[in-house]
């Protein structure tokens, strides 16, 4: 028990560590904070990457996620995981409500940045530029590291 708990925060500390997740980026105004930002390869969708983050709204107000654009992949789309008994439906959203003075997680299960069609090599390490779109704050761009996460991710060679 003690050995796999050395090995979990190891696990973390080495996560908390990277490069591109452990930065923070604003809004130009400062009320969205987007931080933890990192990705995985899909692991049966070739050519597509799952990008996740915190988002923090310090507005007094309420704002939306309204769309992203990279770089790094031809299509890109916002999506919200359910369940409907024993599936998990992955759909595209129109925009994620951001509540005022809370967190909201971008992580598997939940909602997830997808880039599709990924243009050039993408490998664990990679880092992919994002920049997501808000309603009221504008602009705030974004680097996701590429990690090899479990889950049945594949490793690019």
């Amino acid at each position: 028990m003690r050995v796999m708990t050395v090995c979990l925060c190891l696990a973390a500390a080495a996560a908390l560590a990277s490069p591109a997740g452990a930065i923070t980026q604003y809004s130009t105004d400062h009320q969205i904070e987007v931080e933890q930002a990192w990705a995985r390869l899909a692991p049966k969708e070739p050519d597509t990457a799952s990008v996740f983050f915190e988002v923090y709204n310090q507005s007094e107000k309420s704002d939306v996620l309204l769309s992203a654009s990279s770089p790094a992949a031809e299509n890109i789309t916002i999506r919200r995981g359910t369940w409907q008994g024993f599936n998990f439906l992955n759909r595209e959203s129109d925009g994620i409500k951001i509540k005022a003075r809370k967190t909201t997680s971008f992580h598997p299960g939940q909602y997830e940045i997808t880039l599709s069609d990924l243009r050039g090599h993408v490998n664990v390490g990679t880092v992919l530029p994002v920049t997501l779109y808000f309603k009221e704050a504008g602009a705030v761009t974004i680097e996701a590291q590429v990690a090899n996460q479990l889950l049945g991710n594949r490793i690019n060679k």
